[in-house]
């Protein structure tokens, strides 16, 4: 960064007075280069930068604390968006019009006080002209302005009717993932090279779907499956992954915060294309969604949590603080986007409300608070809501600090002579998940609840869990406090279980006994018989098939094949 011994020396000796007069300084008789070590020298007197600040307006000093915030370098283009820019005045100009006495603007009054300077550089996404605060200068700024509040939203009455998500999107994800456990769930080639793996239609939870039944909702579902690799292709269905089980090991908090990143951070998922009220063509612009993403929460991260907010008011002061918070470079000209209901092009900073304006409020209102990172606040009678405020998850994602901790509790789960586990939420979705393979749901609000039946305990004993496994996982999970009725039921049940084996295979029959000994005597195809049941007829594995189709087409044999 350039310091301020340099940034003088690039001005004419009128805007070196004009900057003294501002100090309260006189400077000699002179060129630049007289001028500029006198005037520094008068800059950087002890509280000489203090006594200036004081004197500047409310908004100049909320525009210099954004320096400090960001090392004391912004965008020009941002500066221009918001004020208007600095107009370009010759010498001759300067010293007749005298701009310092009356500043078009808030830059200007900063400018022409001398505590911000044009240069060209890059800063964030922008490459171009930026505006810098001097080191020498950033380093002595008053401390009471590192703390003072730039950005401010209208805080709003607490709303008739509040509508909360919490963990609704992370318990549909965990209900996706027992689904696709339980189901069948074929893995075509365009699912593959898709960003989505599972259409909405296809997934269908039903009655364990906890949060709204949206198709935007339901989509996102589908994308966070891919985006956290949760699931993989096992002979051409997808499963939950080994990545599933560490994922729903985590703790709630770290669960939640990867569910968070992974959409913050999604470089397809582009929620501008899914406004009802816009129509996006695709040529002559690309947006790029994680920048608009990462530049809104970072504003929104200034919020103060647990406090309703007035949504409209945040609308205005993101268009004051970030107007290029979708469009760093500054262009509103160039994208092709149009008014879905006049077919009119929305060119220029006119049309941020009907474009950046209403993508925050789509955003806000749609995938951060199925999230759970904000809550809404409505009227009694509209659809739409007026305020919303951050939790505790949200904020702490928002601004890197670290969650609320909720502790496990002693028992996870009580199990009554009925039959029925109730098993809290907090912190044991791995344990559920567990338990989804040997027990059916039945509800869930802050608890779940399941029951044990014989078809359910069968299920899992064909999965192969054991009946000695599944009570000692029921010990575990309610801290030894499973009544004797029950354990006796459960191994009643594992008693009749298994008396008759079921078992897919293939029957190979061959034409004679000499080709069932030929085929029989190699290696390799011996290695695929599961049984011989006949002189002439054997027992494959479905899976082995293949293999086995190969093998007999290289003895030159050539199976029949009869459905």
């Amino acid at each position: 960064m350039k310091d301020l011994y340099r940034c003088l020396d690039e001005y004419p000796p009128q805007m070196l007075r004009a900057i003294a007069e501002a100090w309260q300084t006189v400077l000699p008789e002179g060129e630049t280069l007289d001028l500029v070590g006198p005037l520094a020298e008068a800059m950087l007197r002890p509280n000489a930068l203090s006594l200036l600040v004081e004197s500047l307006t409310p908004e100049a000093r909320g525009v210099l604390a954004e320096f400090v915030e960001h090392g004391g370098v912004l965008p020009g283009q941002r500066l221009a968006l918001r004020f208007g820019g600095i107009r370009r005045l010759g010498p001759a100009r300067i010293e007749r019009e005298r701009p310092w006495q009356e500043p078009a603007n808030t830059l200007e009054e900063l400018y022409y006080k001398g505590l911000v300077y044009r240069a060209y550089g890059r800063v964030e996404n922008h490459s171009g002209e930026i505006f810098i605060v001097p080191q020498q200068l950033l380093d002595r700024l008053p401390a009471p302005l590192m703390t003072m509040p730039f950005f401010s939203v209208e805080t709003a009455l607490t709303p008739a009717r509040i509508v909360v998500a919490g963990y609704a999107l992370i318990e549909d994800l965990f209900a996706a993932l027992v689904s696709i456990r339980q189901g069948q769930y074929p893995a075509t080639q365009q699912e593959r090279s898709d960003i989505t793996p599972i259409s909405v239609e296809r997934l269908a939870l039903g009655d364990r779907l906890i949060g709204p039944n949206q198709p935007a909702r339901l989509a996102l579902i589908q994308r966070l499956l891919w985006r956290l690799r949760l699931l993989h292709d096992e002979k051409g269905f997808w499963k939950p992954s080994l990545r599933a089980r560490e994922w729903l090991r985590l703790t709630d908090e770290k669960r939640w915060r990867s569910v968070f990143l992974a959409w913050r951070d999604d470089p397809q998922w582009d929620e501008l294309r899914l406004l009802p009220s816009l129509r996006c063509e695709d040529t002559g612009w690309q947006n790029q969604p994680v920048v608009g993403r990462r530049n809104l929460l970072d504003v929104l991260g200034k919020c103060p949590p647990g406090q309703w907010l007035s949504l409209d008011s945040f609308i205005q002061a993101l268009r004051r603080y970030r107007p290029d918070y979708l469009r760093p470079d500054g262009d509103f000209d160039r994208w092709f986007i149009r008014d879905a209901r006049t077919n009119e092009y929305l060119r220029g900073l006119a049309a941020w409300d009907e474009i950046e304006g209403a993508l925050a409020r789509y955003i806000i209102a749609q995938p951060l608070f199925w999230l759970g990172g904000v809550e809404l606040g409505y009227s009694e009678s509209s659809e739409q809501p007026f305020a919303f405020r951050l939790t505790a998850l949200g904020h702490a994602a928002l601004t890197g600090m670290a969650a609320p901790r909720t502790d496990l509790p002693s028992v996870l789960a009580t199990i009554s002579d009925d039959f029925t586990v109730v098993i809290p939420l907090a912190e044991t979705m791995y344990q559920r998940y567990q338990l989804e393979r040997l027990a059916e749901w039945q509800g869930q609000d802050e608890t779940a609840t399941y029951r044990l039946t014989a078809e359910s305990v069968w299920q899992s004993y064909n999965a192969g869990i054991k009946t000695d496994q599944i009570l000692a996982f029921l010990k575990r999970l309610s801290g030894d406090r499973v009544s004797p009725h029950v354990l006796r039921s459960l191994q009643a049940w594992g008693g009749r279980f298994g008396r008759v084996l079921l078992r897919r295979a293939v029957v190979v029959q061959a034409v004679d006994e000499p080709t069932m000994k030929q085929i029989s005597a190699r290696p390799e195809l011996r290695a695929l018989i599961t049984d011989i049941i006949a002189p002439t007829m054997c027992l494959v594995e479905e899976e082995h098939l293949g293999e086995l189709v190969k093998q007999l087409n290289e003895l030159g044999i050539w199976p029949h094949f009869q459905h």
